[in-house]
């Protein structure tokens, strides 16, 4: 089958990929000159009474899914047909797909998987909480922009049931993501996208998938009975408290699952970057608060002693002002702690989770460091790249029009950077629109 030189109003300027339901084609909307991504479906799959209920069904979750409005997901702009051929119309994402990564021989750090896959679930919260199921989380479906940030895809053509489309003669994707109720067809909730996203996160975490076979059946026969190997058995660079995570995340039973995509999120937060508030926070402030004064009564006391010895032995008054002013030397914990925040912040700012008021974040990762190390380079230069890349993005939302999403940006920036120039900017910006 050729290419087409158009659907509908859209003009067509490549194929992106092919898959079991039809060809993704890169195509351009003249009216608002916007590029855009085409999902068709094959005309075979919708020939019979069961798939013209099928299309119905495509169209009315278009048009639920269509009113999605989240930043880590793909939004849907439009579903029409042309010729006989239905089309989705949705989000072109500059930038590549697990899946392509992957086989690309991409690696995932601890700490990027969790950003990745905290993503997902953050995606997934607010889906669920309109009654959404995804049920089709898998590597092809995760997509990383060139700005790193994550987004998720083929909400409401996910949604069809596995079912009908085999009754229909095709096989929508691998059982490798599938959770075991979808394996046996049952009927499926969000807990089911949470098994799905336990898959993805083994993967990101191991390099392999933790269910196995040589075929459809063999690999669904896993999903069902095999329990999978211990990620930290796998690698002993992922730590171990990961292996809880992913024994409940892919729990046979429904029941043993996470029964939210916010509580799976934040179990995974706690494993990369201590707890944001609550008691813990504050007994660790209380601590870092009597260390500092633990340490500051050391320093005084040496400089006093230091100054009596000084007397003494009548040394050079340059010297003294030397050794008065060295500070004594950073513990191997306290250096350990630190490079390890900066690992967590770094993370962070690849995954686009700069300043986020819910969770960890890189901001708030480089203002622990320096904490502990006000002088650290790399804290410093840390603050400045997040500072730097989030009033770019402001100012990239105020230019496409996104008033609410700038208006979230300057109430952030208000109270997190209140003294740089660009706050007053974005607020002028705000206000000629």
């Amino acid at each position: 089958m050729s290419q087409p030189q158009t659907l509908g109003k859209y003009q067509i300027q490549g194929i992106l990929g092919k898959g079991a339901m039809g060809v993704v084609y890169k195509g351009f909307d003249p009216n608002i000159a916007r590029v855009v991504a085409i999902k068709t479906i094959h005309a075979s799959l919708l020939d019979t009474d069961m798939g013209r209920e099928l299309l119905n069904r495509f169209r009315n979750e278009a048009q639920a899914v269509g009113r999605l409005n989240h930043a880590n997901i793909v939004a849907i702009y439009e579903f029409d047909q042309d010729h006989g051929t239905p089309y989705f119309v949705m989000e072109f994402v500059e930038g590549q797909d697990l899946k392509s990564l992957q086989k690309d021989g991409r690696k995932f750090t601890p700490e990027e998987a969790v950003n990745i896959v905290s993503a997902i679930l953050t995606a997934l919260a607010y889906t669920h909480q309109l009654g959404i199921v995804h049920r089709d989380i898998k590597p092809a479906n995760v997509f990383i922009t060139h700005h790193n940030q994550i987004k998720l895809a083929d909400f409401g053509i996910a949604r069809v049931d596995n079912a009908e489309l085999t009754q229909m003669g095709s096989v929508l994707g691998t059982p490798s993501y599938m959770s075991p109720e979808q394996c046996k067809g049952m009927k499926v909730d969000a807990r089911s996208d949470l098994f799905s996203t336990g898959v993805v996160l083994y993967e990101l975490l191991v390099g392999r998938k933790p269910f196995g076979g040589e075929n459809t059946h063999a690999i669904m026969h896993s999903v069902l009975s095999a329990e999978p190997a211990r990620p930290s058995s796998h690698d002993k660079a992922v730590p171990k408290e990961f292996d809880d995570i992913i024994k409940k995340a892919l729990a046979k039973k429904i029941e043993d699952r996470y029964q939210t995509a916010e509580g799976f999120r934040t179990a995974l937060q706690k494993v990369i970057a201590p707890p944001q508030s609550g008691g813990g926070s504050l007994n660790r402030w209380l601590v870092a608060v009597v260390l500092v004064l633990v340490l500051g009564a050391a320093v005084a006391a040496g400089m006093w002693f230091k100054k009596q010895q000084d007397q003494r032995f009548a040394q050079p008054v340059a010297e003294t002002q030397t050794q008065q002013s060295a500070g004594p030397a950073m513990s191997a914990e306290a250096q350990a702690k630190i490079e390890r925040l900066l690992g967590v912040a770094e993370a962070h700012f690849k995954g686009g989770r700069l300043v986020s008021p819910q969770g960890s974040n890189a901001f708030e990762a480089f203002q622990l460091v320096l904490a502990t190390d006000p002088q650290n380079a790399r804290a410093l230069q840390g603050i400045e790249d997040v500072k730097s890349r989030f009033f770019k993005r402001a100012q990239l939302l105020a230019v496409e029009g996104q008033r609410e999403d700038v208006e979230k940006h300057l109430a952030l920036a208000e109270k997190l950077f209140p003294t740089d120039d660009r706050v007053e900017l974005l607020r002028n910006r705000l206000t000629e629109q």
